[in-house]
């Protein structure tokens, strides 16, 4: 049997274990420009000060409107979501933040979240697969309220 897969995954998991982010930023919500040119990057969404909870149950009802399309449901976390960007982290955020299509699959906070938050950004230099494998890191430690994990529908 060949292994080349798994032996390239441990290398890439090495190699995940070791990167270190370029630029470490929470997004000022007034300056998405802030975003522009932004490619491959991380983003965790974290609710400031609310009851996740009732910020859980508020989307669940607001998905099962049918809408706008919302990411899955996992379970009550003040972290909200981990994603990740290769091509244009701005035009993602702006999903999130409902300003996407309603066919997009984000978390459309401007129609029915009403607490604070915050989106912390990391940018990174290198591979999407590298950089899906932090991603995977990242929602297992952080385990957000909303959101897939893995890249594929894992």
């Amino acid at each position: 049997m060949n292994f080349k897969y798994i032996d390239i995954l441990i290398e890439n998991c090495n190699l995940a274990k070791q990167t270190k982010p370029i630029k470490t930023f929470v997004l000022d919500l007034n300056n998405l420009n802030s975003l522009e040119n932004i490619n491959n990057s991380i983003y965790i969404i974290e609710e400031i000060d609310g009851d996740p909870k009732n910020t859980f149950e508020n989307l669940k009802k607001y998905k099962n409107k049918k809408e706008r399309a919302c990411p899955r449901l996992n379970k009550p976390s003040q972290t909200m979501y981990v994603g990740s960007s290769t091509t244009n982290l701005k035009k993602r955020i702006k999903e999130h933040l409902g300003e996407g299509s309603k066919s997009t699959y984000s978390l459309q906070l401007k129609y029915w979240f009403k607490g604070n938050y915050k989106i912390t950004i990391y940018t990174y230099d290198i591979s999407s697969n590298i950089l899906q494998i932090i991603e995977d890191n990242l929602a297992y430690n952080f385990k957000p309220a909303f959101g897939k994990q893995g890249g594929n529908n894992k």
